[in-house]
């Protein structure tokens, strides 16, 4: 089975600098939004959740970035990984939130490739758990 290979990225960064995005989380700070826009008490502070909860706010910060010149956002799932959201008690939703996540990017880029005719990319975002790894540690089986 031969895969096919969207070369565009590496094309663009063989090309020039590619700029991404950046300070997302500073970005829903200043916002400063309320427990209800995160979807209620338990989930207030968990920002990866409001690609669900407020979808057009991440969309707007998104379009912001590129906006003013970003070839690049990244996912708004620094955090959404399975332990990370365990504290909120949206573990069994990681996948649901990373998928809403890169959609939703996606959506914004290939609205301003749309409205631009450049290129526009989506990078998934990634960050620790806070944990550290043991293989002996139940809570990270």
């Amino acid at each position: 089975m031969t895969k096919t290979f969207n070369r565009r990225y590496l094309e663009a960064v063989a090309d020039h600098v590619v700029v991404f995005d950046g300070a997302l989380g500073t970005s829903i700070q200043k916002l400063n939004l309320s427990a209800a826009d995160f979807g209620g008490e338990k989930l207030w502070g968990c920002n990866d959740y409001l690609v669900i909860s407020q979808p057009n706010v991440i969309e707007n910060i998104h379009a912001s970035f590129l906006a003013v010149g970003c070839q690049v956002v990244e996912t708004c799932t620094f955090r959404s990984n399975r332990l990370t959201l365990r504290e909120y008690g949206l573990q069994d939703r990681s996948v649901e939130i990373n998928h809403a996540a890169a959609q939703l990017a996606r959506r914004v880029c290939d609205r301003f490739e749309r409205e631009t005719g450049l290129p526009r990319f989506v990078a998934g975002s990634l960050g620790p758990t806070g944990r550290l790894p043991s293989s002996s540690d139940p809570q990270l089986s």
